[in-house]
């Protein structure tokens, strides 16, 4: 059994806390959406989801 346990209070060396606190600079991809593609997720959707795992858990229990 392992016995190592790092504490909250562990040191950081300052090359990785300098890499820690380093400001990485975003951008945002507005223009990548397809316009054809705007349909959400629904409540139709989730009952078909969850249809699907009730038809799969039925034909797994009927192989065992």
């Amino acid at each position: 059994m392992k016995s190592d346990v790092v504490g909250i209070g562990a040191p950081i060396n300052k090359k990785d806390l300098k890499e820690l606190m380093k400001e990485t600079k975003e951008t945002l991809a507005v223009d990548a959406k397809t316009e054809g593609n705007n349909r959400s997720f629904g409540v139709v959707d989730l009952w078909n989801v969850q249809k699907r795992q009730r038809t799969s858990a039925s034909m797994m229990r009927r192989l065992n």
